[in-house]
């Protein structure tokens, strides 16, 4: 069974809704948060003992929320402010002030505790931190993992936490992707904004159709073009979907740069486009897919449709933009590359 495009751009784009639920437990959760481990003996472990000692641990009144703004926080998301202000130069604690309170509205347990470990906004309390780590809703190798890792930070008195440091599922390795790509994707903008403003008019509606033709492959790329069988699915499929639009971005901003790409005869190309028709004769030979997840024929035909589509943008746009480089050279160079991504199907 195939992932959606609807699905995978819900998880692209809200990788703190997932992350607040089930993720990030609410209040009623138990302490510490077992709700994710099955039945088991954790009241046993060094870790449980660990996060009882912690339990009545409180941030300062100074570091809530006013009353007055807790209505307007309901449907904030604290994740992504969180990487946002990270991202930051020089975050300011006024700057971090509105991921805590959005994080303390919210419960989100994770951001908190990443905070209170960090010091980011807030003086450091590592026994708070603990505490918010405890009621994270967790396997129980993660919840482990992770509070150990708290204890080698304040034994050595170094290093900071991060909620991708110590996950253990593939669940966990889907949410921290979404994290990575919802980051990648803003720098993204920003340095195609910039290059683009940079263009003649011309050229910018070029740009535009190729973004367009390149989002609508990756997406394809991602939900017909990789293996999702497996629980760590999601990580693969934003993975997928990240490398065509960070190639793009990385394409753009070399040539902006003036290293073109080197040039490619009509016998090149020839070349290029009779080994990408057996590749892809040999793909459409292979037999049904044998198991739900797996690449099929029909997603890599349907995805192939979509790189003509993105192959003809590019050659509309570098024809526009960087005259001096062939229709055949843009040509090749995009065959080349999705050669490559064929022959790896193929031998998969």
């Amino acid at each position: 069974m195939k992932i959606s495009l609807p699905l995978l751009k819900t998880f692209l784009l809200g990788a703190s809704c997932l992350l607040a639920a089930p993720v990030f437990a609410a209040a009623a959760a138990p302490y510490p948060n077992t709700s994710a481990m099955g039945v088991g003996h954790a009241e046993s472990t060094a870790w449980y003992a660990g996060c009882l000692k912690v339990k009545d641990a409180a941030p300062p009144p100074a570091d809530l929320p006013a009353p007055s703004a807790v209505a307007a926080l309901q449907q904030c998301q604290a994740t992504d402010l969180y990487y946002d202000t990270k991202s930051m130069s020089s975050a300011k604690p006024a700057d971090w002030r509105p991921v805590r309170h959005c994080a303390m509205v919210t419960h989100n347990s994770a951001v908190l505790m990443m905070l209170y470990q960090n010091g980011q906004g807030v003086q450091k309390d590592p026994q708070l931190a603990l505490k918010y780590a405890c009621s994270i809703d967790a396997a129980p190798a993660e919840m482990q993992g992770r509070i150990e890792h708290l204890q080698q930070i304040n034994a050595s008195g170094r290093g900071m936490i991060d909620l991708c440091d110590d996950i253990t599922s593939g669940y966990m390795m889907g949410v921290c992707s979404a994290i990575d790509a919802r980051q990648k994707q803003r720098l993204r903008t920003q340095a195609t904004g910039k290059a683009s403003d940079a263009m003649p008019a011309a050229a910018q509606a070029s740009l535009q159709k190729l973004q367009a033709a390149v989002s609508k492959f990756a997406d394809a790329r991602a939900a017909n073009e990789t293996d999702l069988s497996g629980t760590a699915r999601a990580a693969l499929s934003i993975a997928a979907r990240t490398a065509e639009l960070d190639l793009l971005a990385r394409d753009v901003r070399e040539y902006e740069g003036g290293k073109l790409p080197p040039a490619l005869s009509k016998a090149q190309l020839a070349a290029l486009d009779k080994e990408l028709n057996a590749i892809y004769g040999k793909l459409m030979k292979k037999p049904a897919e044998p198991y739900a997840g797996a690449v099929g024929k029909d997603g890599i035909r349907a995805t192939q449709r979509l790189w003509l589509a993105y192959r003809d943008a590019w050659i509309s746009f570098g024809a526009v933009r960087y005259p001096s480089v062939t229709s055949d050279t843009w040509a090749g160079l995009l065959t080349a590359r999705r050669n490559a991504q064929l022959q790896d199907l193929l031998g998969n």
